[in-house]
């Protein structure tokens, strides 16, 4: 039987969470080979994401990370002094390359998350969930999902959301039980091609 260590989140991990948004995101079909642009891009996701989160939540097999979870439940957060400054950084070099074309059909899609965000605001926001491809089905998205609903009911908080796109497995929500509130669907040309886009917004009740 698979033996999986739960702990939260720490510097150690940072370099695999790059990665895992990295491969989500699959960005090299945003920059068209820019490795320079894609790195600002992934780096500018994770410190947001870091800034934004006071949940975490790592599932390890063989001391290996095998799982992610990161949230937001109520309204603290982490205050990273350098965290704040790398996202500052690298949004800021974002700006300057603000015409690139490549980034603007990246900002299209960051721009929908950030809409459908802000028009239902939730007590928690599931931030970041990843279980490598090789643990699938070993529970182990189970645990780091009931874990996380278990510590929003500790706190009193009975609705989360968050927000989701086509380039992620998001059809997993909607056999978990959340709710699909909204969506948006839009073009974006990628260097593999114009495709079809969509961001969602689900909800949850623990």
């Amino acid at each position: 039987m698979v033996k999986i260590v739960f702990r939260k989140l720490n510097k150690s991990d940072l370099p695999y969470l790059k990665s895992m948004l990295t491969d989500i995101w699959e960005i090299e079909r945003f920059t068209a080979g820019n490795q320079i642009l894609a790195n600002h891009i992934i780096s500018s996701i994770l410190y947001a994401d870091l800034i934004n989160h006071n949940y975490s939540e790592i599932a390890l097999c063989d001391h290996r990370v095998v799982g992610i979870l990161l949230a937001r439940i109520g309204n603290d957060k982490e205050f990273h002094p350098l965290w704040k400054l790398k996202e500052f950084y690298h949004s800021l070099c974002l700006k300057i390359s603000r015409n690139n074309r490549n980034l603007q059909e990246y900002e299209k899609v960051n721009n929908s998350f950030k809409k459908l965000l802000a028009n239902r605001p939730c007590a928690s926001e599931l931030i970041f969930f990843m279980v490598a491809s090789s643990m699938r089905g070993q529970g182990v998205g189970k645990s780091l999902i009931t874990h996380y609903f278990d510590k929003c009911s500790s706190q009193d908080i009975h609705e989360l959301c968050l927000v989701t796109d086509t380039q992620c497995n998001y059809e997993y929500y909607n056999k978990a039980g959340f709710t699909l509130e909204a969506h948006e669907s839009f073009p974006v040309n990628l260097s593999t091609g114009e495709v079809n886009h969509e961001t969602f917004l689900y909800t949850y009740k623990p």
